[in-house]
């Protein structure tokens, strides 16, 4: 247990709450890098089941050029840690960690998205969200529908969300819970120039009256997650908003979103199953 004048850093706001909860520690900080003060010692926990390689460095990275003392508690190989601290001991030569990569759907333009490491599918677009945005944007234009309002659920650098506002203008809102998705959403929203705001929450928002919800959950710890992500679709959704999320196989998803909705009909697209609900 940390004593003294500690502050808890996480990049993602479930840890946040769940360190205040568990803890009982008032000042926990979730953003997308450290705080710059004059910290005396800057504990660093992390490891190869802990996070990705690229998110490792780059916070190492951040630590150790806050010029104080760094403590690593490193959950693995006595190797992989030595790897590591060899790989941030010169700071001469300071290293970006950023990327970019291009995705677009039919009839829209060629976007060019910035990520960071942390978000999801950091270094390439993901072909799941991709087929949801594929799909929501052709129904949508297949309505002529215009200035709907769009949930965009784990949204990370905003993929899904600003491919369909690039054909069918939409008011989104973005939301995750991972601080360096949302830093890398709202840059993409202000290099593409869409109307849109970012919600950094684990729990949806309380905002309702939404027209679309499109989600792209993750599918470990038994679908919980994704029962977040369908209870807050049922949630904000108006009646006659239509629920959108993605998954590769619909067998385990499917009765997952039949406890939220009355029926879920399977779109088949790039190999992925876009399961539709109607509120």
């Amino acid at each position: 247990m940390l004593e003294g004048d500690t502050l808890v850093h996480t990049l993602d706001i479930y840890h946040a709450h769940a360190i205040k909860k568990k803890f009982k520690r008032d000042r926990v900080v979730c953003s997308a890098h450290l705080p710059k003060e004059n910290w005396d010692l800057v504990k660093f926990r992390t490891g190869p089941k802990l996070m990705s390689g690229e998110l490792m460095l780059d916070m190492m990275q951040e630590a150790s050029l806050l010029g104080c003392r760094v403590e690593l508690d490193f959950a693995g190989r006595e190797r992989d840690r030595n790897e590591l601290l060899a790989k941030v001991k010169d700071l001469r030569r300071v290293r970006s960690f950023r990327a970019e990569w291009e995705a677009s759907v039919p009839g829209g333009p060629v976007l060019k998205f910035v990520s960071y490491p942390g978000c999801f599918c950091h270094r390439r677009k993901d072909d799941g969200g991709l087929a949801l945005a594929e799909v929501v944007s052709r129904e949508l234009q297949e309505r002529g529908a215009n200035g709907v309002k769009l949930l965009d659920m784990g949204c990370g650098c905003g993929l899904v969300g600003l491919l369909v506002n690039s054909v069918v203008p939409c008011e989104l809102t973005l939301i995750d819970s991972h601080s360096r998705a949302i830093e890398a959403a709202e840059e993409n929203i202000a290099r593409f120039g869409a109307k849109a705001k970012t919600v950094l929450s684990d729990d949806g928002t309380g905002e309702t009256g939404f027209d679309v919800f499109a989600g792209n959950p993750p599918y470990y710890s038994d679908y919980r997650i994704a029962e977040v992500f369908l209870d807050t679709a049922r949630r904000c959704l108006k009646p006659g908003g239509v629920c959108y999320t993605v998954v590769k196989n619909a067998e385990n998803l499917r009765p997952v979103q039949e406890k939220y909705f009355d029926s879920v009909e399977v779109i088949h697209r790039r190999g992925y199953a876009v399961l539709k609900s109607h509120a």
